[in-house]
């Protein structure tokens, strides 16, 4: 998920410095907010140097220059966001939001927040609260389009993606969760289309390959899938998800043993990816394995005991495979 970087100093000056307080001397208001806008301004240079923990303190510093200036509670949020402090970003939000009602960028920063906490209502209604204050915004429609989309209304999201796409034709990644929303409905010449655009658009885009490469499975291109993953993983060879997929995607050809290796991979950089452990366990069937395999679907299950469903299903499946000889032991 991309950050949300906030735009210029001018801009945040421009849109809070009027919400200090009235009744004390305007020398001093204007001092104390001179002097909190210089230190986010500072804190934003720090933040172009990926310098974020002096950014943090700027921030800090900013809020206690002047408590009644919405930009400094805004950017510090920011930067708890970045740190993943979710709650305390909300919060700082939360602020920013009550001091100006129509400050944009708090609404924004704080839906994606709640899309982060998995509070997809509300991070919906954050994101339509953007869209009003900014319709001609790109960012507050792909915003609240990425909540839609997790939130399964993929019809909506691909409406919302839609939308930022005629008001910014060049972002690759409002493309790419596109082409995700239209591969959720099936769609998946459209999801091509749209991962194409995005690559095209961005090269080292690992999402975008990535994601092409689970369409061009579904449609039965193991090749294809395969090409795509394989660049995907030489741009992000630390994202555990990836080898998941390519591993999936040679099952699919039955490389079994290319399937385990990248499977021992992801769980090497993610031990908790409890996907990683239940393809593995499947994959270890497959081989005769039975053992160590109800050894990785226990610990699948200790990581997201939702996923057992799902699981029966699949090593249901399997066994039905090994039965009619579709795919063997030590393959």
């Amino acid at each position: 998920m991309r950050k949300i970087i906030p735009t210029t100093f001018s801009l945040l000056l421009a849109a809070c410095c009027w919400l200090s307080p009235a009744a004390a001397p305007a020398q001093t208001v204007a001092s104390r907010a001179a002097t909190a806008a210089s230190y986010v301004e500072r804190g934003l240079g720090w933040v172009e140097k990926g310098e974020w923990e002096r950014a943090s303190a700027d921030f800090e510093l900013a809020v206690l220059s002047d408590p009644t200036f919405p930009a400094a509670y805004n950017a510090r949020g920011f930067a708890r966001f970045h740190f993943k402090d979710y709650e305390l970003a909300a919060a700082d939000f939360t602020r920013a939001i009550d001091l100006n009602p129509r400050f944009l960028e708090p609404y924004l920063y704080r839906s994606r927040v709640m899309f982060c906490l998995g509070r997809f209502d509300e991070a919906i209604s954050d994101g339509t609260r953007a869209i009003e204050l900014a319709p001609k915004n790109p960012t507050a429609w792909y915003t609240r389009g990425l909540s839609l989309n997790s939130a399964a209304d993929f019809r909506g999201a691909v409406e919302d993606f839609d939308r930022s796409i005629k008001l910014n034709s060049r972002d690759p990644e409002v493309f790419a969760y596109r082409g995700m929303s239209k591969l959720n409905l099936g769609d998946l010449d459209g999801a091509i289309a749209d991962l194409t655009k995005a690559i095209k658009l961005k090269p080292d885009f690992p999402l975008g390959w990535r994601e092409r490469g689970a369409a061009r499975e579904k449609k039965r291109d193991f090749d294809g899938a395969l090409s795509d993953n394989n660049r995907a993983i030489q741009l992000a060879p630390g994202y555990a998800q990836t080898w998941v997929d390519r591993a999936a995607i040679r099952i699919a050809k039955n490389d079994i043993q290319l399937a385990e290796d990248d499977l021992n991979h992801a769980i090497e950089l993610d031990p908790e990816l409890a996907h990683a452990w239940m393809k593995r366990g499947l994959v270890r069937l497959m081989r005769g394995r039975t053992n160590e395999a109800q050894q990785d679907f226990d610990r699948c299950l200790t990581l997201n005991k939702d996923l057992r469903p799902l699981l029966d299903r699949l090593v249901a499946k399997t066994k039905q495979q090994i039965a009619s000889r579709v795919i063997g032991p030590d393959k």
